[in-house]
């Protein structure tokens, strides 16, 4: 999301976007797993044209690897909202690349109540996109001056006139106060103008239509038949079960996926052209062995990619587990994920744009909430 929410702020702006690499903060660390380039991911030259801007990474733009370390000036979204936060969102992007960040923090008028609501962080993207602009900027700065954080050496830089930068643009809306409320709905300008645009690589896509084709059992030289692509999100969830603290009670159980695959599978073959789907392919970051059981009991159609058995992470690196997951969700003809999960969001919405498929998000935080 920060980063189809940076080439949206690039496009409202004229700017180019620059993409720092990924970080491995879903599944590691960076002594476990190196930072993955944008390009290994994402079709850079058909975003580029399609968007017609050019797409430009940091290490076009800093040589890898030099020893030299530059001081520059960037916004901080994050100290500049939060009641709770004075220092800048956390981040390993700046030592990777060898900057050294002064950060201004953002107005608290730039959230969208405008600082009227205490402890509101979801910031105005267009409040956001002001400060690209000259006199717009120096008013703030005007404002700012006096909260700038110094940078590691002590020094206190102002962001200037050529490189826009912040923080965090993860939390950033247009009408909605819950977060990605904007970026999820149907007329999210962030999804239908970037985010539907960025497509995997082709080597990705083979590699996961290889797997694909051993799960299913089909000829290399065969189609992979439809299938329904299932996330179920638990493992880091477990922290969000606030009013409910038994994980069997505030995470949906496992009838509840089976029975929205069910009704997934319905809705395909009542389709004007419709389809008879009996192939299943399950994600998930759940570890509990007696969790999987639960999903080998509903049926041998319920399957799921071994990483372990397929040496996946040996084979092609750490990064593959988790990315070749999000291209499968990607490439089926339904969908049924979790309800909050930004990675369920996007596959819903890869689904329906990419496939023509259908798709829907378990509900979950209390014992029936995806009753119905």
């Amino acid at each position: 999301m920060n980063t189809i929410n940076l080439i949206y702020l690039a496009i409202l702006t004229g700017r180019i976007p620059i993409i720092p690499p990924f970080l491995p903060s879903h599944f590691g660390t960076l002594e476990t797993a190196a930072p993955i380039p944008f390009r290994d991911i994402f079709d850079v030259s058909r975003l580029a044209s399609e968007l017609s801007i050019p797409i430009v990474e940091w290490d076009e733009v800093k040589v890898p690897k030099s020893p030299e370390i530059e001081s520059i000036g960037c916004w901080s979204t994050q100290a500049g909202v939060k009641t709770t936060e004075t220092r800048p969102a956390y981040s390993s992007h700046p030592s990777i690349l060898n900057l050294d960040v002064s950060f201004t923090p953002v107005p608290s008028t730039f959230t969208l109540s405008r600082g009227a609501i205490e402890n509101d962080y979801i910031l105005s993207t267009w409040a956001l996109a002001s400060l690209a602009y000259p006199e717009s900027r120096q008013r703030q700065l005007d404002w700012q001056r006096h909260r700038i954080l110094p940078d590691g050496s002590g020094k206190k830089v102002e962001p200037d006139d050529q490189l826009l930068c912040y923080d965090l643009l993860y939390y950033i809306g247009l009408v909605e106060s819950a977060p990605a409320g904007d970026f999820f709905a149907d007329y999210s300008p962030f999804w239908n103008l970037v985010g539907t645009r960025m497509h995997w690589t082709k080597p990705l896509t083979d590699l996961a239509t290889q797997y694909l084709r051993r799960q299913f059992g089909v000829p290399e030289s065969s189609p992979v038949p439809p299938f329904i692509s299932v996330h179920i999100r638990r493992s880091d969830f477990k922290a969000a079960c606030f009013t409910e603290k038994d994980p069997d009670k505030c995470f949906a159980p496992v009838k509840a996926y089976e029975r929205r695959v069910n009704e997934i599978k319905q809705s395909l073959r009542s389709r004007p052209n419709g389809i008879d789907v009996t192939k299943l392919i399950v994600t998930s970051d759940e570890k509990d062995p007696k969790w999987w059981d639960q999903i080998a009991a509903l049926g041998p159609e319920w399957g799921w990619i071994d990483h372990k058995a397929e040496r996946t992470a040996e084979k092609h690196g750490q990064w593959y587990p988790l990315i070749l997951d999000a291209v499968i969700q990607s490439l089926g003809t339904g969908f049924v994920g979790t309800q909050h999960s930004t990675m369920s969001g996007i596959a819903h919405k890869r689904v329906h744009d990419w496939q023509g498929g259908l798709g829907v998000e378990v509900q979950w935080g209390s014992l029936g909430a995806d009753d119905h």
